[in-house]
C-alpha cells in the first residue's frame, strides 16, 4: 500500500546538511490535541511557528501525510547535534480514536520506511550508538545518545496504544507491514472466539499475537485483532 503526500511547503530558508544518516520519528507530545481536527491543528501551529521549530512530515488525521518542508536539508524537530545529519523528520499527531490510531500508525511507519529508502539509509530501527550507523532513529534515541534534546517520543505515545518499541522496531525493519496489527480496545461482551469470527483469523491467532496463555481477555485491554 502507498499513501499520497500532500505537499503544504512552508516559505522557510533550509540550510544544507552535513550528510545525510537519518531519519527522526517524532510524535506531538501535545495530550491536549487529540480530536478529529488535531493534525489540522498540529500544522496550523507549526505554520505559525516555524521559525521555532519545524519538520519535514506530519502523519494523523486517519493516515493522512503532510510535507511542510523539503527533506535532505535542515529541519529544527530533533536539538543542534541531530538536525545537520537528519534526511527528514516525521511527526505524528495524536488520536483519542482507536481505529483513526490504526490508520495513522501504517502510515507512519511506511513513511518513515520509504524515507529511509529514498535517502538511501537502512532501514532499521536505533541501532548502534551514535549516527555512525544510520537508520531511522526515534527522538528518544536521539536525546539518549547524541544530546542536545531531552524529549522521549514516540515512546509513550506509541505504548498507550499498545505498540512496544520492540513491536515498532519489527514493524520498521519488516519488507512489507504485514507485522502490523489492527488494534481493538475489549468491551464487554468481546471473547477471543468473537474477536476472531468478526476479523475472520483464528482464535490461536489472536493468543500468538498478543502472547496469550489463556482464553480469558480484560475489558479495556487492546489487542491485535488483524494482520495489516
Amino acid at each position: 500500500m502507498t499513501y499520497p503526500i500532500e505537499k503544504q511547503l512552508l516559505a522557510i530558508n533550509q540550510q544544507p546538511l552535513r550528510k545525510s544518516l537519518c531519519i527522526i520519528a517524532h510524535e506531538s507530545g501535545n495530550p491536549n490535541n487529540v480530536g478529529a481536527n488535531s493534525l489540522a491543528n498540529e500544522i496550523a501551529y507549526m505554520k505559525r511557528n516555524a521559525h521555532q521549530a519545524f519538520v519535514s512530515h506530519w502523519v494523523g488525521g486517519g493516515g493522512k501525510i503532510i510535507q511542510l518542508a523539503k527533506v535532505g536539508l535542515v529541519q529544527w524537530g530533533a536539538g543542534p547535534y541531530a538536525n545537520p545529519y537528519a534526511y527528514a523528520q516525521v511527526e505524528l499527531a495524536r488520536t483519542n480514536n482507536l481505529a483513526t490510531f490504526n490508520k495513522d500508525y501504517a502510515a507512519y511507519v511506511w513513511l518513515l520506511r520509504q524515507l529511509a529508502i529514498e535517502a538511501g539509509l537502512p532501514v532499521t530501527l536505533n541501532t548502534g550508538y551514535n549516527l555512525a550507523e544510520p537508520g531511522i532513529k526515534t527522538h528518544s534515541w536521539i536525546s539518549k545518545h547524541i544530546g542536545g534534546t531531552t524529549h522521549v517520543d514516540p515512546d509513550g505515545y506509541l505504548a498507550s496504544w499498545g505498540i512496544s518499541m520492540a513491536q515498532f522496531k519489527q514493524d520498521i525493519e519488516t519488507p512489507t507491514l504485514t507485522n502490523c496489527y489492527l488494534l481493538h480496545l475489549v468491551v464487554r461482551g468481546d471473547t477471543l472466539w468473537s474477536l476472531a469470527r468478526k476479523n475472520q483469523v483464528s482464535v490461536t491467532d489472536l493468543k500468538r499475537w498478543n502472547s496469550l496463555s489463556s482464553d480469558l481477555i480484560l475489558i479495556g485491554q487492546i489487542l491485535k485483532v488483524k494482520a495489516l
